[in-house]
């Protein structure tokens, strides 16, 4: 949509690891992302009703590349698959027919929709901290530079909606600090009718089991498989 601009609905997320592996900086996780409707402002297309979104997760580093390949050991990808339920399978409205001046009832169905994609980033803390240290300045060091791809497809409750898949791409770059991390991100359209112009996002996120290192007792959040290397994606 062109010239929108406002916030998207809060997100929260619960996320649990299920499975970690050190030695080759592999971590699969399960979680759930509610999407609290009528948190956003419409104007970006935020809904009125909650979204639920049982999700997987994986995340796979290669610093267990052999020491010729020193350059790409700070590169990462993830990954995620999630199903997403709404609070509401259909919304009905009343119109005027301007016509003949008689009231129609439209029925517009919700459909359930398959939430998928993955990030390729280059983590400059794990370049600093595990690879080598080339004496570049502590903010740089704290970057990332990511791309990041996040499609959906409408998968049942289509009657209204269609089948069409939808997404963007989004480069960007991620600061993160021992409790945070910021980032901006390009959003790019992959087809028409996944927009019609480039916009921006920033989002900002929160580690508790850093902030509340003693009052949590399980991880909400599988982030470093390895010293610096956060495991980013929605």
């Amino acid at each position: 949509m062109n010239g929108a601009r406002g916030f998207q609905n809060l997100e929260t997320l619960f996320k649990y690891r299920l499975f970690k592996n050190a030695e080759h900086e592999f971590v699969m996780s399960a979680g759930l992302e509610i999407e609290w409707g009528g948190s956003g402002a419409q104007s970006v297309g935020s809904e009125r009703f909650n979204v639920y979104t049982p999700t997987i997760f994986f995340g796979k580093g290669f610093g267990d590349l052999p020491t010729s390949l020193n350059w790409a050991r700070p590169f990462a990808v993830t990954g995620q698959v999630g199903y997403s339920i709404p609070g509401l399978s259909k919304t009905v409205s009343a119109t005027i027919n301007p016509d003949t001046g008689e009231q129609d009832i439209d029925t517009e169905f919700i459909s359930r929709v398959l939430n998928w994609g993955a990030t390729l980033q280059y983590s400059m803390p794990y370049l600093k901290s595990a690879v080598v240290d080339l004496g570049l300045p502590d903010f740089v060091n704290r970057l990332i530079p990511i791309v990041e791809a996040s499609f959906q497809t409408p998968v049942s409750n289509t009657a209204t909606s269609g089948t069409v898949t939808t997404g963007t791409i989004n480069p960007g770059i991620i600061f993160t600090g021992k409790t945070y991390q910021v980032a901006i991100e390009a959003v790019i359209p992959v087809n028409r009718q996944s927009g019609s112009s480039v916009g921006i996002i920033g989002q900002l996120h929160f580690y508790l089991d850093d902030i509340f290192p003693n009052t949590l007792g399980w991880p909400i959040f599988a982030n470093n498989i390895n010293t610096g290397r956060p495991m980013f994606g929605r």
